[in-house]
């Protein structure tokens, strides 16, 4: 599995979703990298409120994400349409980057 990194990739919520949803929707999926298999990336969603969750996208089409929720001692929770939906620098984006073959973090 490899982590794809993007610069500059950020979109809204195009529809809510529970604490349990595995898959979104957003307003622009094109600004988030297509994925190969075995290919994936961390999004941040945030609502107004400030309130994020750290989800690791596994697959898009078009719009829809495919998602693993509650990365990073993140909780799943609920978000309403136009919370914000972008691609940030996390520790675990850092590690898996700088990873080798056997999953052990290389030091620099």
């Amino acid at each position: 599995m490899a982590i794809i990194l993007k610069n500059r990739a950020s979109t809204y919520l195009s529809a809510a979703i529970s604490s349990s949803d595995t898959s979104i929707t957003v307003t622009d999926g094109s600004v988030f990298p297509a994925l190969a298999s075995g290919e994936y990336f961390y999004m941040t969603v945030e609502a107004t409120t400030g309130n994020y969750e750290i989800v690791k996208v596994t697959a898009r089409s078009e719009n829809t994400l495919t998602i693993v929720r509650a990365q990073e001692d993140t909780l799943a929770i609920p978000f309403v349409t136009s919370s914000r939906a972008e691609m940030r620098v996390t520790a675990q984006n850092i590690e898996d980057a700088f990873a080798d073959q056997a999953g052990n973090v290389l030091l620099l």
